[in-house]
């Protein structure tokens, strides 16, 4: 599922491809994608220059001429990439910006949506506006009000209320980065602690941005991702830092991967 990361990797590419013109071919494939916009709405919103590519925690903001956004969710399997043809396997959506290519809207799964705002709407949308903060701009005292002693740190750090952008593999990783046990509850942490939390989420994103840059994001379930991360999905092998076997278990009901030797509750 993508992650701030990969929507982040999808931003840069559409500042690279698309930021100052407007398409000038626009093929609706799947209107299912489509949320309360009209295919003609959003075919004249694309024919005009799109002034800022944007991200808010998962979501693709388009900013356009016009002072509408597309926002784009990806959910599970969506992405953007630039194509030769407007029409390869998955696409959904397709626009032509001249000397560029074919840029598509693909999702294997069909869970994503596009959703076409005018100015007022998007400044009172909801998703965002109930969004917390960016990881970079998050504070000790934005996680500690909002989070109860009892609370699990992870669906804390999962809840995009808390923060925004965070999902399932980052928290795996960067509890691993901070040696903190998968089951961890935010009482259990000290001041330090909530330091060194707002000091590492930022770095791991930016690493792994780096990491990630490609003209098409991948992900795990397509098998041919590169492996950029160092516990998340590798159960059985050696941590690449003491050596120690990774581990799986659920936590909060998702996948949890972490070192049962430098990440012991004893840490």
């Amino acid at each position: 599922m993508p992650e701030l990361a990969e929507v982040e990797v999808v931003r840069r590419n559409l500042q690279r491809w698309w930021e100052g013109r407007a398409a000038h071919q626009v093929c609706v494939f799947d209107e299912q994608l489509l949320r309360q916009t009209p295919p003609d709405a959003l075919t004249e919103a694309l024919t005009t220059p799109l002034t800022k590519a944007g991200r808010r925690g998962k979501y693709l903001l388009c900013h356009f001429a016009t002072g509408q956004v597309l926002v784009l969710h990806f959910r599970m399997t969506g992405k953007v990439i630039c194509s030769d043809v407007a029409e390869p396997a998955y696409a959904r959506l397709s626009w032509y910006i001249e000397g560029q290519g074919w840029l598509v809207f693909k999702d294997q799964r069909r869970l994503g949506r596009a959703r076409l705002l005018e100015a007022d709407e998007f400044d009172a949308y909801e998703p965002l506006q109930k969004m917390g903060p960016e990881p970079e701009d998050v504070t000790t005292e934005d996680l500690q009000n909002a989070c109860t002693d009892r609370r699990l740190l992870k669906t804390a750090l999962l809840d995009q209320s808390i923060v925004a952008g965070v999902g399932n593999i980052a928290v795996s990783e960067i509890f691993w980065r901070l040696k903190l046990p998968p089951r961890i509850t935010c009482g259990q942490l000290d001041e330090p602690d909530w330091q060194r939390l707002v000091e590492v989420m930022p770095q791991y994103f930016e690493e792994i941005i780096e990491r990630s840059m490609a003209d098409e994001i991948l992900y795990l379930e397509e098998g041919e991702m590169e492996d950029i991360f160092e516990v998340y999905g590798h159960e059985g092998d050696d941590c690449p830092r003491c050596a120690g076997e990774i581990k799986k278990q659920k936590v909060g009901g998702r996948s949890s991967y972490f070192c049962e030797t430098c990440q012991g509750l004893s840490q």
